[in-house]
């Protein structure tokens, strides 16, 4: 009985290991995670840098890209902290992002749990009345753990999807 109970137990992690889907801000709840905290929404792990993470409520004005609203969004404040997910070859990797900073864009970084960078993603200076955004896709070498992460300062990020 034992062996059953661990063959489905693994059968199953091994499913939600690589279930794909996405993660919008939207799906979080809006606050601060503290410097190092982790929070998982949606099979996706979220790490708090150094300076701290912040889900802002935008619900009041929410932010538009095309179709799609956003009434929030997930502040990475410096390049210690990422979204963490698992995903599988094949599989394409889509990011949603903007810069934190009104003057300069951002790089978006893709790296694998060791940290190496795999592919880069310019996230464009925000601008709250016709923002741009980063709609950059990865492909997914092989089976693993991905991370998202901001390079040279802070970013907003919108939307991370796994297909």
């Amino acid at each position: 009985m034992k062996r059953i109970i661990a063959a489905f137990s693994l059968a199953i992690l091994s499913f939600a290991a690589f279930a794909g889907g996405t993660l919008k801000a939207d799906d979080c709840a809006a606050g601060d995670i503290a410097a190092g905290k982790k929070v998982v929404v949606k099979g996706f792990t979220l790490t708090a840098p150094d300076k701290g993470l912040k889900v802002e409520d935008k619900s009041a004005s929410p932010i538009k890209n095309g179709d799609v609203s956003y009434a929030k969004r997930i502040k990475m404040n410096g390049a210690d902290g990422f979204v963490e997910f698992s995903a599988k070859a094949g599989e394409k990797i889509s990011v949603v992002a903007t810069s934190t900073s009104k003057d300069k864009a951002r790089e978006i970084i893709i790296t694998d749990n060791k940290n190496k960078k795999l592919s880069r993603m310019e996230a464009p200076a925000w601008n709250m009345e016709t923002p741009l955004f980063t709609e950059g896709t990865f492909d997914v070498p092989e089976d693993g753990i991905y991370r998202v992460k901001g390079f040279g300062g802070g970013v907003y990020i919108f939307e991370l999807s796994v297909n």
